[in-house]
């Protein structure tokens, strides 16, 4: 998510609740209102009863959670905000286990979070792919030599 860095307190304050998550969600993924993902439509009615949007020229229904890491999660949206949050904000790698405390779930779910979200962080590297002439500073080609190490060998 491409939010400024916030502290904690502002970022709990901004995902109060599951609706802020929800809308949140929905300007991030129709920043131009609802386009069907069939037929490319842009009319829709909200089904509110079941968080869907239903397309009123296709009549498929569409989920906000749809094709993104909290699809078919019956966790609350405020603690997977949450967890990203925490993930984003440790220094190094943030553990299961220290993510389930902090977010107050079992470490299994806090595993399978972290599962998902490192996934989807390696797949938005594969959209990055180096190409051309690439310059590297410095470069170890050869193979073993006897002597010093590092830069001097």
């Amino acid at each position: 998510m491409d939010t400024p860095e916030a502290s904690f307190l502002t970022w709990q304050q901004q995902f109060n609740t599951e609706q802020d998550c929800l809308n949140h969600l929905k300007q991030l993924k129709w920043p131009n209102g609802f386009v069907c993902p069939r037929c490319a439509h842009d009319k829709g009615t909200e089904l509110h009863c079941r968080q869907l949007t239903e397309c009123d020229h296709c009549h498929k229904q569409a989920s906000i959670t749809s094709n993104t890491l909290f699809h078919n999660s019956n966790l609350p949206l405020i603690k997977w905000f949450w967890a990203l949050y925490f993930i984003d904000s440790d220094k190094g790698s943030i553990s299961a286990l220290r993510l389930s405390k902090l977010i107050e779930v079992n470490w299994r779910t806090a595993q399978l979070i972290l599962k998902k979200v490192r996934a989807a962080m390696g797949n938005n590297d594969s959209l990055y792919r180096l190409s051309g002439t690439i310059v590297l500073d410095v470069a170890f080609i050869c193979g073993k030599h006897k002597g010093n190490r590092g830069r001097d060998a």
